[in-house]
Formats: structure tokens, C-alpha cells, sequence
């Protein structure tokens, strides 16, 4: 017999949704300046005025948590992934899955309720967005990314893959899989480390991920993350404490990796096929 009420298989995967509640209640995270160095570093690289002041924020959000703010936010993200894709129209209703997927909303036969939108802000406007999906501590998905068409090649994305890369390190989570267009998947493998999955690494996984998304004519990839980024114990008890006492620490207390630099030189070319 099923539980009644809000329950969880275990408490790793309670941990996991109480974490992520608690980052949609702080709202958005300001970046480190190492971060923004380097983001000013490539509007130089562009032609870009790097004076201008730009207030540059990521933020994780839900439709199910939704406040008027956050509704804007929404929308925008939706319209950003409707300028990069076609509709993904569902084969028994005829909707839209995009808005089902950022907004989190269930359909019949189709569970996308676990699902949170990851935005990075320009001056509380969205340039880049991924839908994630966690479903414990081996496996989480990004089915959907997208930048603005206005803003390709600034390194937006790069920027919200490293904060959602960090999110997921927190959580402990292992591995990181996504469905990917035949034009971009060199990109995911050659410059950020995916490897393409195999039948039956991808038959396991769908074993207790049943409602992992795959779409047609797109090869699914997985990355292990970064152990370098892996959270230890002690800090992640420290960043406990200040999610509990309000304060909104997380991406400074978690230190970015140095090497930023060549990371962030990927821009242009992944901003190009940022649409998988």
C-alpha cells in the first residue's frame, strides 16, 4: 500500500527535495567574481563593453512554488526555449510538453512533476535556461537547454551548466544524463565530457528512472560529475547551517574551479547548438 502524504524511498532522496526547496525559497544566488571576471573577460573577447554594470544571478525555480516573480521568470524561460525549439507536442493530448517540463506539471502518462527550471539573470531578465530532474543520488537529467537566440556566444550558458554542475555536486549526485541532437553531440562529448550511453547502461537506468525523457532522434549521453567538485561532509553541514538560518551563501561557499577560463572559451561554439 502506498503512503499517504509526502514520502520518499529514502533519506538521501529526502535530503535531496528538502535541499531543493530550500534554494527556492533563498531565490536567486549572486555569482562569485571569479565568475564575472571571466564573463567580462569574454565581452571583451566579443567587442562588448565590459564596464557596464550587469547584475548576473542564477536561480532555481518551480511552478509549483510560483510567486508573480517567479511567474515572469517562468514565462521567460519558456519563451526562450520556444525561439530555440519546435513544440514538442505529446502524441495523446496534442500539448506542448515545454511549458509541462518548466512548470513541472504532470499530464497522463507523462510525470514531469520532479522537475526545476535552472535560469541565469541579466538584470532579472532570463538569458539561459535547463529544465533538471533528480532522481536520486545516481542520476539526474537535463532534458532541455536553451540561451536566448540575442545572446549566443557570451558564455550564459556555460556559467548556469557550471552552477547547476555545483548544485548537483552538493546533492551527491554521481551521474549527469541527457538526450542530445546529432549537431550537438560533439559538442557535449569533446568539450564537456559526455560520453554516449550504451543499450544497456541506458536499460538499466530506465529500470528506476521510468520517466526519464528521450526524444526521438537524439542519442543519450551521461557525464560523471566531477569529483574535484564533490562536497565534503563538513561542508556541506556548514552550507545546512546557512540554508537554515536564511542566508544565501551557497555558490560563494562552494569555490569554482580555477581553470574557468577554458571552460568558458566553449561559448561561442556550445551557445550555437546550446538547444539539445
Amino acid at each position: 500500500e502506498i503512503p499517504k502524504g509526502k514520502w520518499f524511498c529514502c533519506s538521501d532522496c529526502g535530503r535531496i527535495h528538502s535541499t531543493l526547496q530550500k534554494l527556492l525559497i533563498h531565490g536567486a544566488e549572486r555569482l562569485p567574481d571569479s565568475l564575472l571576471d571571466v564573463l567580462k573577460k569574454k565581452y571583451v573577447e566579443k567587442g562588448l563593453d565590459a564596464d557596464i554594470n550587469i547584475d548576473v544571478r542564477w536561480r532555481l525555480l518551480s511552478g509549483k512554488f510560483a510567486s508573480p516573480e517567479t511567474r515572469l521568470l517562468l514565462s521567460q524561460a519558456v519563451g526562450i526555449f520556444h525561439e530555440c525549439f519546435n513544440p514538442i507536442v505529446d502524441a495523446a493530448t496534442g500539448r506542448d510538453l515545454i511549458p509541462c517540463m518548466v512548470y513541472g506539471r504532470n499530464l497522463k502518462g507523462q510525470e514531469y512533476g520532479g522537475m526545476y527550471c535552472a535560469v541565469l539573470t541579466i538584470n532579472s531578465f532570463v538569458v539561459s535556461a535547463g529544465i533538471i530532474r533528480v532522481f536520486g543520488q545516481e542520476i539526474a537529467e537535463i532534458p532541455l537547454v536553451a540561451t536566448s537566440m540575442a545572446n549566443h556566444g557570451k558564455g550564459y550558458f556555460q556559467l548556469l551548466f557550471s552552477c547547476i554542475e555545483k548544485l548537483l555536486a552538493f546533492l551527491n549526485v554521481k551521474n549527469i544524463v541527457l538526450p542530445a541532437a546529432e549537431e550537438a553531440e560533439s559538442i557535449w562529448t569533446d568539450k564537456f565530457g559526455f560520453k554516449k550511453l550504451r543499450p544497456d547502461q541506458l536499460s538499466e537506468y530506465r529500470k528506476s528512472c521510468c520517466q526519464m525523457v528521450i526524444f526521438q532522434g537524439t542519442s543519450m549521453l551521461q557525464k560523471e560529475v566531477p569529483t574535484d567538485q564533490l562536497v565534503s561532509s563538513i561542508e556541506r553541514t556548514e552550507l545546512y547551517k546557512h540554508m537554515n538560518q536564511g542566508r544565501s551563501y551557497f555558490l560563494d561557499a562552494l569555490a569554482f574551479d580555477s581553470d574557468l577560463d577554458s571552460f568558458l572559451d566553449l561559448a561561442s561554439c556550445l551557445d550555437l547548438y546550446c538547444q539539445v
